[in-house]
């Protein structure tokens, strides 16, 4: 409760100061985590007053979902954008808003918060997870970002031109640095880490006795396939917090039919995407002259066998029949 009641009276702050008012939702600051060493990139959200609230992307690959956005890659409306943010995220909200979790805490802290935008809440949004209340390190963390924030904020105020950078891609950070036993803070010109290497597509040769088999049991045929990997919209626990599972959708391009549907965790979920696509192959009887994807994953999964089963495999931008079925089924799920 000590480390909620600190980070609750500096947000109190952050409200009162209102730095939205001044600060525009491009102004990008960052904060380097003591503990980690990453840096969270700040955003502050206001300008038009609907929204009151401050991001903290984590790391270069939260900037670069944040980036992403803003340079209209990412649509907003697009059901693919909640899976891909990672922050910490704080925002002002009413009363009907705020969960009982939040307000068993508000009220053991003896706050209380009235009208409108009045309400503290706090969420930590992770790829391919549910929005979740913060754990400690990220109280902590967030409770630092949120006072180095207000200093960099306080200065925008008195002058502008400090967030302009003396070279392409920097970005001003507040880092802090130890001495004497006492942590100070300072100003720090940086560019974005490396981007962390995802994880590969799955290792291992090509199953040939498979391939052999499907050959003798399946015929060439000109049908199309389209396949999509997706967030389903409703989540499942798993663990302490719930995850949106990852869904591979297989249709047939021409007459619109779902061929196969699999939901998977985050874990195995290429090596189960893939049985499932030869699987689809064994139930129909069917090698499709073509399959279509949109995403370099898929293609790299698939494109070993589909090379050796002679379907042509072809990478494109939009899955007509996919994103139909997908909000089709977000309207019955919903």
């Amino acid at each position: 409760m000590k480390d909620w009641k600190a980070l609750y009276e500096v947000a109190v702050e952050f409200r009162k100061a209102e730095p939205w008012s001044w600060i525009k939702e491009t102004d990008v600051f960052g904060v380097q985590n003591p503990k980690t060493g990453e840096i969270g990139y700040c955003c502050i959200m206001g300008e038009l007053g609907e929204v009151l609230a401050m991001a903290i992307y984590e790391g270069t690959e939260g900037l670069q979902s944040y980036l992403k956005i803003q340079k209209g890659q990412i649509n907003p409306g697009d059901p693919d954008a909640l899976f891909m943010q990672k922050c910490l995220m704080l925002s002002f909200e009413n009363g009907k808003f705020v969960e009982e979790d939040d307000k068993e805490i508000i009220d053991e802290l003896g706050l209380t918060f009235r009208g409108r935008n009045a309400w503290p809440v706090f969420r930590s949004y992770q790829p391919g997870y549910f929005p979740w209340f913060l754990n400690r390190d990220e109280v902590l963390y967030m409770t630092l970002a949120l006072r180095q924030a207000m200093d960099v904020c306080l200065r925008i105020k008195k002058d502008g031109k400090i967030l302009h950078a003396p070279k392409r891609n920097f970005y001003l950070v507040r880092a802090a640095e130890e001495k004497a036993g006492k942590v100070f803070w300072k100003d720090e010109w940086k560019a974005p880490a490396p981007v962390k290497k995802k994880a590969e597509v799955l290792d291992g040769p090509v199953n040939e006795v498979r391939i052999q088999k499907l050959k003798k049991t399946a015929k060439p045929a000109t049908a199309v396939w389209e396949i999509d990997f997706f967030h389903t919209p409703t989540p499942v626990m798993q663990g302490e917090r719930p995850i949106f599972p990852y869904a591979i959708m297989l249709m047939d391009h021409d007459t619109g039919l779902i061929l196969d549907m699999h939901l998977a965790g985050t874990a195995a979920y290429q090596r189960e995407f893939l049985d499932k696509f030869l699987g689809c192959i064994e139930k129909t009887s069917v090698i499709p002259l073509e399959i279509l994807v949109r995403k370099e994953e898929a293609a790299g999964l698939f494109g070993p066998y589909a090379a050796r089963l002679n379907i042509k495999l072809s990478t494109i931008k939009k899955l007509n029949n996919i994103e139909h079925a997908r909000r089709e089924m977000e309207k019955f799920m919903q």
